[in-house]
Order: C-alpha cells, then sequence, then structure tokens
C-alpha cells in the first residue's frame, strides 16, 4: 500500500476538479453562483393552504422531480441503469445521486479517465425516513378498535410493505448507488452528520487519496427536511423561524432579528483528485483542500435538546485542531464561509467559536453564508455551501449574507452585506449541527 507519497516524499496533493448541486437557487454551479450574485432567494411558504400556513418557510426544490432528465448528462448505459433503480431511491437519495452525476459531468471526465480501483465515494445524508404514503396501507390493516394493535403488525401489516421498501432509505444507498452506476470499486462509506456532515466525508476522503488508496474521490452530501415526519421532528425542536415573516427574509443568519430556522432540502458533491492525476488528464482545477477536520463534544443527560455551550466548545475545537494540523495561521485565511443555521442560540456559539479559536482575527475575517438563500437543507446544506464558497475563490468575490441588516452584539464577527469583497487565497468552511459535532474545512486557490 502506498504511504501517500510521490516519489520526492512529499504528501501528496489533493484538488476540487468537479462540482455539483441539487437546490433551491438551480441544479447547476453556475446557476447557485448567478443567485448569489443577485441576492436571489429560494425561499417560499410551504403552502398557501389554511392548514399548513402555520408551519414554517421552507425552501423546495421544485425544479427537482426526481425524473432522469434531472440527473444531468449521463451516457446511455449509466441513464438506463438509473432510469431502472430510480424507484428504489427516496427523494433524499435521487438527489444525492444526481449531484453526484453533475459533478462527474461537470469535472470533464470522459468514462475512460479513471481507473475503477483508484475511484471511491464518500457521501453523507440525514437521517432517511419513510413517507407516510409508504406504511400507509400496512398500518391500515393493523387498527383495532381506533388503535394501533402491535400485535398485528406482523401477519396482517409486514406482508402489504414493499419486499424492496426499506432500500429506499437506507443511509448508505447514496454511496452504494454511486459506485454501482459508475463501478467505482474503491473506498466506499456512509455518514449521518447531519449539517456538520460535509467536513466529515471530506476529511475522510482527503486522507484517502492522501494515503495512496484511491486517486479520486466523490463526496458529498444530501438531505431533505420538508417531508412529513421530518417537519413534525423540527417543528418539536421549535428553533424555527416565524411564519409572521415574508418567506425570503424568514432566514436571516446572525442578524439581530432572527427567529430561527428555515427548512430546506438540496444535496451538493464535489470530486476530489490527487493533484498530479488531475493534471495528467488536463482537468480544471476549483481550489486545492489545505485539510479538514472534525470533532464532537458530547450532550449530557440534560434533556437539552440545544446543548448549550457544547456546538461552541466542538466547532473552536475543531478550528484549532484544522489549524495546527495544516500549520495555517489565522492571518493567512481570506473568508470563512458560516454554517450560519439563523438560530438565535447557535449563532451566537458559532460567532463565539470563531472568536475562540481566531482570536482578534476574527475582527478582519468576512464572514458570509448560505442559508439565508436557501435555508437549511440539513447535511446537503454543507455540501452546497462548499460549492458556493469555491465559486466565490474562483471570482475573488464573496456574496453577502441575505437578509443579515442588524450587527447582533452578542455575535462578534464581520458579516458580509455587499457582494464583491475579494475572497483572498483562502477559505474556512464550517459546519455543525445542534448535538455538538462540528467540522472544518480549509480551501486553498490552486496556484501551481
Amino acid at each position: 500500500m502506498s504511504n501517500g507519497n510521490n516519489r520526492t516524499g512529499e504528501r501528496r496533493r489533493v484538488v476540487i476538479t468537479g462540482l455539483g448541486v441539487i437546490s433551491a437557487l438551480g441544479m447547476e454551479p453556475s446557476e447557485l453562483w448567478s443567485a448569489c450574485q443577485s441576492g436571489r432567494s429560494g425561499v417560499r411558504a410551504v403552502d398557501s393552504s389554511e392548514s399548513i400556513r402555520a408551519l414554517p418557510f421552507a425552501a423546495p426544490v421544485d425544479a427537482f422531480t426526481g425524473k432522469i432528465e434531472d440527473f444531468g448528462t449521463l451516457s446511455d448505459t449509466i441513464k438506463k441503469v438509473i432510469r431502472k433503480g430510480i424507484k428504489l431511491m427516496s427523494r433524499e437519495i435521487q438527489m444525492a445521486v444526481a449531484a453526484a452525476q453533475r459533478t462527474l459531468a461537470h469535472s470533464g471526465a470522459g468514462s475512460d479517465a479513471f481507473c475503477s480501483e483508484r475511484v471511491g465515494v464518500s457521501f453523507a445524508s440525514d437521517y432517511i425516513i419513510t413517507t407516510p404514503d409508504e406504511i400507509l396501507e400496512a398500518v391500515r390493516h393493523c387498527i383495532r378498535d381506533g388503535s394501533f394493535d402491535f400485535s398485528q403488525w406482523r401477519n396482517e401489516g409486514l406482508a402489504r410493505m414493499t419486499p424492496l421498501w426499506q432500500l429506499k432509505f437506507l443511509p448508505n444507498m447514496p454511496a452504494s448507488h454511486i459506485c454501482i452506476y459508475n463501478q467505482f470499486r474503491g473506498h466506499c462509506n456512509a455518514m449521518t452528520n447531519r449539517e456538520a456532515s460535509i467536513g466529515a466525508v471530506l476529511a475522510e476522503s482527503l486522507e484517502v487519496i492522501a494515503s495512496g488508496r484511491a486517486d479520486v474521490m466523490l463526496t458529498g452530501a444530501t438531505g431533505s427536511r420538508l417531508l412529513p415526519f421530518k417537519l413534525i421532528h423540527a417543528i418539536q425542536m421549535n428553533d424555527l423561524a416565524s411564519p409572521d415573516r415574508v418567506p425570503e427574509e424568514a432566514s436571516r443568519p446572525f442578524d439581530q432579528d432572527r427567529s430561527g430556522m428555515v427548512l430546506g432540502e438540496g444535496a451538493g458533491a464535489v470530486l476530489l483528485e490527487e493533484l498530479d492525476h488531475a493534471k495528467l488528464r488536463g482537468a480544471k482545477i476549483y481550489g486545492e483542500v489545505t485539510g479538514a477536520a472534525h470533532c464532537m463534544v458530547a450532550q449530557p443527560k440534560s434533556g437539552s435538546i440545544l446543548p448549550q455551550g457544547r456546538v461552541r466548545e466542538a466547532l473552536a475545537k475543531a478550528i484549532t485542531r484544522l489549524l495546527e494540523r495544516t500549520g495555517v495561521r489565522p492571518e493567512e485565511i481570506g473568508f470563512i464561509d458560516s454554517c450560519g443555521l439563523s438560530s438565535p442560540a447557535l449563532d451566537i456559539e458559532e460567532a463565539l467559536a470563531i472568536r475562540d479559536a481566531l482570536g482578534d482575527q476574527a475582527d478582519r475575517l468576512p464572514v458570509t453564508g448560505l442559508k439565508g438563500h436557501l435555508g437549511n437543507p440539513g447535511a446537503g446544506s454543507g455540501a452546497i455551501e462548499l460549492v458556493a464558497a469555491l465559486c466565490a475563490l474562483e471570482n475573488n468575490a464573496l456574496y453577502p449574507i441575505l437578509n443579515n441588516e442588524k450587527d447582533d452584539p452578542n455575535c462578534p464577527i464581520r458579516p458580509v452585506r455587499e457582494f464583491g469583497i475579494p475572497s483572498g487565497n483562502q477559505f474556512l468552511k464550517l459546519a455543525f449541527n445542534h448535538f455538538g459535532q462540528a467540522s472544518a474545512i480549509l480551501m486553498r486557490r490552486y496556484e501551481g
């Protein structure tokens, strides 16, 4: 096994050669970037009916229908197998596969560009849960005297479930489908770290390539917070934006008047490639991976859904460890791409974590983020945001945090409020979830 060093003894360098998104702002990186430039929001009301009007606002991907046309440019062979497999995918898995296939197309890689044994996949998702229509008939046959009778499930309920039902909701299926359809035979793994996912899967992918176990890794994340049971869970967490605001203005990361998160859905992916491998095939390079780290601070049995202080501690540790491992100084960072949930409590924790880890450099560093544009797509959010940040790096122009208008004295950061601030040559991407899992990624401009 290779030790990850090239012939000169240096650690293998890893670059980004492909980008893909399925988002409320478009299904091409260029569409996503155009929305960032123009300040266009992908958020709207969930529904106009009286029965659902009180629910939070959301950012559904109306353009994504799950039909084969949504999966981008495909060879006839892959188009045939994906079309056949669509019925075995939940919506989150469909978006994951579509983002992955669009990433491969965006990379310009032909069918003979890669050695199958040297290509792997690390893909993340939220917890994937069934939809009511999948189980309704089975549940109906277990109702006795107006209540669900568990004793009837084995004989009356289970027999009415579609035999392959479970395959539609397993969180390892995005990675499995992507490997099978593209005949990738390298490292394959799946993670479920919710909003913190992108740093975890990218850190793993980076290490797999750097250690010599692969030359190419396709990595990303997918999520939907809009499906029925997911909506119920989100409402129970009680950290959602007020429905009294205009939908497009409801998600307000770090703004003093923020009231909570906006729910969304989507997927994103990037193609990581060993530098010499990418150069040999003449690939366009969108950035170089400096490093990635992830961390968790366990939540005690306090009964609190929002663990006070633990997000701050985990995120600060992830940033600090990343800087120590890479040797990057805070003054070398050009901007921060935040998680920016628009949560009244957790935006404060993120801002304080930035200051804990970076000290006075927090006064200088511009902080941007995308959730003002597209809400929170769960695990998919970090991957979509990473693509947007790479576009900002390529164009040397930062996009503002949409709806951030008033400084919150409890959030001691420098939010971006106008388009075009120079990006610098390196950025820090942050991601975390409510439960004390956090990740940090450093990306830099490729300069040969």
